[in-house]
């Protein structure tokens, strides 16, 4: 029977690896950053597709948090967001 401390190191670990910390964030802005509009584009409609593929890919939480950043967004910004969010369907 595994021991309790070897369960907490294993739920530690795991949470390390699925957290998204202000270095990750850095790095995909750095990443993204020098990008065109068409590249920007062309690089979420791959990720897109690789989603799509692995059954990963909901539309439906994405639209969601669109919603929820809304009022962070000017009108002419949140229309764009939601035009691309409709051609990812």
């Amino acid at each position: 029977m595994a021991k309790l401390s070897e369960f907490n190191k294993d739920r530690e670990q795991k949470d390390e690896r699925e957290s998204i910390n202000e270095k990750d964030i850095k790095d995909k802005f750095d990443q993204y950053k020098d990008m065109s509009q068409g590249q920007l584009n062309q690089e979420l409609f791959k990720e897109v597709a690789r989603q799509k593929s692995n059954g990963t890919f909901d539309y439906s939480q994405l639209a969601m948090m669109l919603e929820n950043i809304r009022s962070s967004l000017s009108e002419e910004q949140y229309q764009n967001m939601k035009r691309i969010l409709e051609t990812l369907k």
